[in-house]
């Protein structure tokens, strides 16, 4: 089922991650007075009724007095054009329409997507009839809505859904569907070249030159009867270094590549430090709750003595901690060193991926771990755990019923999540933990408690009485 894209649009501080937030009932985007917070496109799959689709928070505007003002905003609607089918275009009802305003309503009217003017901040009646103004933008009749109040927005997603195309639906593959695994990292660290070696001949343009690939390349192939797709994507320069729009598309495509795989492949140069990008593009995996391996390359450019293996390995993960959890593989595509062990690891990580835990195995885990530390109190009180649960997988995600449940400090919940792996594995996998207060019920129940009290306590004052 492919599902249509929603953008959403406008220029910086209008309330556009306050409204992705909403939509995707989740605080997922950063939201900030500061301009230009949103700094990456950021995706959550929405069920709205009966419609689903993908909206999407787009970001980088960075829209400082001193930068290419009108580049910006066009490169931006543009990228947001290219996959969406309805486009959210947020402007500000406390300000009125400013001249970024009209220079993407300009651009949309030029396109066959279905808009929405939505406008946001119109906490009180008179900016709403007061909004006329936003009609200039030729656009239809605008949506006026309050982020900040969780005003208007049911509306709007009703509209939004009946305007949207129908999914496509794609008939049903009797083969296994495919794993999809995205090879990312620093232009020239060897991509292209170690696909060529898995596949065993020169699909991809191979080149010194950094940024050969310009594209996002598909390729299907199978691997002991296990259909595999592997993404070879532009190499992701530091965006102080893209310096034309082609490159921006391209590292886009790459961003969209992640999200859309099951496995990501890091690929480092053996040969180079560990750089700001390589970190920078393991915090999106990361984010992104992907699997993830983390393939070194070139390793057979490397003086070994008995040491250098650990001290890389130690180097790497001090430089990536956000991925202590993935395992490591020092290959080479240029002789093909250990490049097929890549595809066995894929195939257990997919499956650590899609594991999902028996719920009394988990308890009794959390029962161990509490009985062995118990969470540390916090401002002089101590949460209580009650019970755990898995709810989804890719990433394997749990929920936690506790007692005072905003009260777990960080250090706790690296303790639990560690348990779980040494439970139950989950290698290159992230893990994800959400929290229930069971607070409100047991106050509740404490209430209704006093209540019974004060009625028997009543009761036997009248027959003393």
């Amino acid at each position: 089922m492919t599902q249509p894209v929603v953008a959403i649009v406008g220029r910086p501080n209008v309330g556009k991650s306050s409204l992705f937030n909403l939509i995707a009932k989740e605080r997922i985007a950063v939201v900030h007075d500061l301009p230009g917070v949103t700094r990456d496109r950021i995706y959550a799959d929405v069920e709205w009724g009966d419609g689903h689709f993908t909206v999407v928070d787009t970001g980088g505007l960075d829209l400082d007095p001193e930068d290419h003002l009108i580049s910006s905003v066009q490169w931006q609607v543009e990228v947001a054009l290219e996959e969406a089918a309805v486009i959210l275009f947020v402007v500000d009802a406390q300000t009125g329409i400013m001249p970024q305003d009209l220079l993407i309503a300009n651009m949309l009217r030029k396109t066959d997507k279905e808009i929405f003017v939505v406008v946001n901040k119109a906490d009180n009646v008179r900016l709403e009839t007061e909004g006329t103004e936003f009609y200039q933008l030729a656009l239809g009749d605008p949506f006026f809505i309050s982020c900040a109040q969780n005003m208007g927005i049911n509306i709007l997603l009703d509209e939004v859904v009946f305007a949207m195309p129908e999914a496509e639906t794609e008939r049903a593959d009797p083969v296994a569907e495919s794993i999809k695994i995205a090879i990312v990292g620093r232009p020239n660290a060897g991509k292209s070249s170690l696909i060529n070696a898995i596949i065993g001949e020169d699909r991809l343009i191979v080149d010194d030159q950094p940024g050969t690939t310009r594209d996002a390349i598909n390729i299907s192939f199978a691997y002991n009867a296990v259909p595999f797709e592997l993404i070879d994507t532009a190499g992701m320069r530091r965006k102080t270094a893209i310096n034309s729009q082609l490159e921006q598309s391209t590292v886009q495509r790459a961003i969209r590549s992640i999200r859309k795989s099951d496995i990501s492949w890091l690929v480092v140069d053996a040969t180079r430090e560990i750089a700001h990008q390589d970190k920078t593009i393991a915090n999106y995996i990361a984010r992104q709750g992907k699997a993830c391996i983390l393939a070194v390359n070139k390793w057979d450019l490397i003086a070994k003595d008995n040491s250098t293996f650990n001290q890389f390995v130690e180097s790497i993960r001090r430089q990536m901690p956000q991925l202590f959890y993935v395992p490591m593989l020092f290959v080479s595509a240029l002789t093909e060193l250990r490049v097929m062990k890549l595809l066995d690891l894929t195939l257990t990580i997919d499956r650590e991926y899609s594991t999902t835990v028996p719920t009394q195995a988990l308890n009794n885990l959390l029962t161990h771990l509490k009985n062995a530390h118990q969470p540390p109190r916090s401002g002089g009180v101590r949460p209580s755990l009650k019970y755990m649960t898995q709810i989804k997988v890719r990433p394997p995600t749990f929920l936690l019923f506790a007692r005072h449940a905003h009260k777990i400090q960080p250090h706790y919940e690296a303790y639990l999540m560690n348990g779980i792996r040494e439970a139950f594995g989950f290698s290159g996998t992230p893990l994800r933990i959400y929290y229930r207060s069971a607070d409100a019920k047991s106050e509740r129940n404490s209430g209704d408690q006093q209540k019974e009290r004060g009625r028997r306590a009543a009761a036997a004052r009248r027959r003393r009485a």
